[in-house]
């Protein structure tokens, strides 16, 4: 396994893990790649504490909390029909069906406005599962490991029950997660008059996204670079099955230059943390969330994050496991790097002559 990690660092493009038996640091027969993937021993938790540690030290956050991205990417294995808890990865209607196995993974955000993330936490989906239910695990099991204050950024696929509902009891840690623009939710409802018979109410008024009733709590403008970007938030308001988790509603909008709007439908947003947070830090929050995507796309096209076409499953996890550590690993020294640099030219510049 330590074999594969260095030949991993070396490795200009990986087309698939046997590939990586032709690096230098490589000491061993190419059948070896997959014995070691099937056969090697990883002792998970000790993987999970020390993955946090390979964050790069100054690590960006937004206004006091850290900020972790939560996404699930598939592993397709179409012809792999004897491939141990294969599913079928479409995930609407318009898309043809495909095979494989889907992993959550669970980020921590290192830049604004780059595309650097370490990965915190890896879980494969399987059947019995969804996106949701294993996001949700992750979310609250890294709330317990981290006491620190963070925010957990994710789109409109995890507007769930099962996902949104963990933000009620977390301690240390909040929700802004993308909402579908034909969401409904409710205001708080009026009291019970003193007397009255039956159950309180649990909800008010319907508050419905594409067609709002009441005007905004609080409206901020800001400039995004060379965008004009307006934020609108509307406070107390949950949704049908989660009547007890109050959260802010908010509304992004990327302005034209006569101010009208650029594109045809606004982001929702729903935020579980503090109102007093400005509109514009949660707008680059989940601006933020897209370097996962950035991600993924780096990891399948130059380390091989999918190449594994090994029928074991054993060996398909530990593969992504060592992608996950290896990249986590590449950032951390990139960054020192950068601070080394950076150190060097500071001194440059104090010893130059005046």
């Amino acid at each position: 396994m330590f074999d594969l990690i260095d030949a991993l660092t070396v490795a200009g493009q990986v087309s698939s893990p046997v590939a990586l038996s032709e690096q230098k640091p490589f000491q061993r027969k190419f059948c070896s790649v997959y014995d070691g993937l099937e056969n090697g021993e990883m002792d998970m938790d000790e993987l999970l504490s020390l993955l946090p540690a390979c964050t790069p030290e100054g690590s960006e956050t937004m206004v006091g909390y850290k900020v972790y991205a939560v996404d699930a990417t598939a592993n397709e294995h179409e012809q792999a029909e004897t491939l141990p808890d294969r599913s079928v990865l479409k995930s609407s209607k318009k898309e043809p069906m495909r095979y494989g196995h889907k992993y959550s993974w669970l980020v921590r955000l290192i830049h604004f406005g780059g595309s650097w993330a370490a990965p915190v936490d890896i879980e494969r989906i399987n059947t019995e599962a969804t996106d949701t239910k294993v996001a949700a695990v992750q979310v609250q099991e890294l709330d317990v490991r981290d006491p620190e204050e963070k925010v957990i950024v994710a789109d409109s696929r995890y507007e769930e029950q099962h996902f949104l509902g963990i933000f009620e009891h977390l301690k240390h840690t909040f929700g802004l997660i993308r909402l579908h623009s034909n969401r409904v939710l409710y205001e708080e409802p009026q009291e019970k008059p003193k007397g009255s018979r039956g159950a309180p109410r649990k909800h008010g008024k319907p508050f419905k996204l594409n067609s709002s009733h009441r005007a905004e709590d609080r409206s901020e403008t800001f400039q995004l670079g060379k965008q004009t970007v307006r934020v609108r938030a509307w406070y107390k308001l949950h949704f049908k099955k989660l009547a007890t988790l109050i959260g802010t509603l908010v509304q992004v909008e990327f302005l034209k230059e006569d101010g009208t709007p650029r594109y045809k439908r606004p982001m929702w947003l729903f935020w579980t943390g503090p109102q007093s947070i400005s509109l514009s830090d949660l707008c680059r929050m989940y601006l933020w969330r897209f370097a996962i995507e950035h991600m993924f796309r780096f990891l399948k096209q130059h380390m091989g994050l999918n190449s594994n076409r090994s029928p074991s499953l054993v060996s398909a996890q530990q593969w992504m496991w060592l992608c996950a550590w290896h990249i986590g690993n590449c950032f951390s020294c990139v960054m020192r790097c950068r601070k080394i640099i950076q150190l060097g030219i500071r001194a440059a510049d104090n010893s130059a002559p005046n």
